[in-house]
């Protein structure tokens, strides 16, 4: 996963070529997905806004790894159905390859700028899953609510893949069960606030999904967790010592955004919890224990910190590789593919999870 961080001394057009190159390798040594986050205005740590469009490029360029935004943001600018086409067009020009990562967005940045009040998007997440839904089982599909109002129409072009996978991004308990409830796959983007927290959106999501009512043509059956500040080096040290200024600025960014959301809506209040982070977050060591949240070490360090995830009921670690300049990125990809994938890929699929 990357959003097109770019290091002192870096041009956007400069990284965002470096971007490809890194998903070209990361198609060549293994990975399974690659996805850019959707982000506004250049500002913090990303500069990602159009997913759709790098995406089609870096479809162009490689063969086989998957595309997943991470996330498309599901409110009022993006309209359900724009979202549809897009994904449908992606997955054409790959071939199959495509789906659908969105989230209701937490980011105040964006908010603010397209006048769109944290209280509501909740509800307009949820309303643009059914669309899609909708949209992606084939044939003529309408819809009428107080958000949208959608009269017969057909998608078009049409998926490649009969069953698109759906995602979402979630950072509450309640939003992975809902995830479960609409039968999708989650991502979970709040580990942050520890292992404990972490166990329990994956509890939430595993207790709803049997009994899903699947807003697309199946369910995606599947969760993953984001990591941030993820490098692998051959020296576990070394491997810190170049990851830490991107993670602890990141860990500052997220401490920043949760702390003025948590204020912003009671839905979001929650997020208050950061707060127990804000003490330590100049602390990699301290950060890199706590929670799944940071991954960084040499491949044995991958390796465990992967396997205590799947133990736990994760069926996909979402690696966020950016930031750290071009050359670190692509020793870090390659490094991964190597010598951490294929023991990942080892691991037993869980009991009814699909993509």
């Amino acid at each position: 996963m990357q959003e097109g961080h770019c290091p002192p001394g870096t041009t956007w057009y400069e990284r965002y070529h470096e971007m490809i190159a890194e998903a070209q390798l990361a198609d060549e040594v293994g990975f399974d997905i690659y996805g850019n986050g959707e982000q506004h205005f250049g500002k913090f740590t990303a500069i990602v806004s159009s997913p759709e469009v790098t995406h089609a490029h870096v479809a162009a360029t490689t063969e086989r790894i998957r595309l997943r935004p991470m996330s498309v943001n599901m409110i009022p600018f993006n309209h359900p159905i724009r979202i549809a086409e897009q994904t449908a067009t992606i997955d054409v020009i790959s071939k199959g390859r495509a789906e659908l990562g969105g989230a209701r967005s937490n980011n105040p940045w964006t908010l603010d700028a397209f006048g769109i009040e944290p209280s509501v998007t909740a509800a307009h997440r949820d309303e643009t899953l059914k669309i899609v839904g909708k949209a992606f089982a084939g044939g003529e599909f309408e819809h009428h609510s107080d958000l949208y109002e959608i009269p017969p129409r057909t998608l078009a072009p049409q998926p490649v893949q009969a069953s698109l996978p759906i995602h979402i991004s979630a950072t509450g308990i309640e939003s992975h069960k809902r995830a479960g409830d609409v039968g999708i796959g989650v991502m979970t983007g709040n580990s942050i606030l520890g292992w404990d927290y972490a166990q329990q959106c994956i509890d939430a999501y595993k207790e709803a999904i049997p009994g899903a009512a699947p807003v697309g043509p199946e369910v995606t059956n599947r969760l993953g967790f984001f990591s941030t500040g993820v490098n692998c080096a051959a020296d576990r040290d070394e491997a810190r010592a170049v990851a830490a200024p991107v993670a602890l600025r990141f860990v500052e960014v997220v401490v920043g955004i949760y702390k003025k959301l948590a204020g912003m809506s009671d839905d979001y209040a929650y997020l208050g919890q950061i707060e127990k982070i804000e003490a330590h977050m100049d602390d990699i060591d301290y950060l890199v224990g706590v929670a799944p949240y940071i991954t960084v070490g040499n491949p044995d360090d991958l390796i465990e910190r992967a396997a205590k995830l799947h133990e736990m009921g994760a069926d996909d670690v979402l690696w966020r590789v950016d930031g750290m300049g071009h050359d670190n990125n692509m020793k870090a990809i390659r490094m991964i593919g190597e010598q951490v994938i294929p023991a990942l890929h080892a691991f037993p699929e869980h009991q009814n999870a699909t993509r």
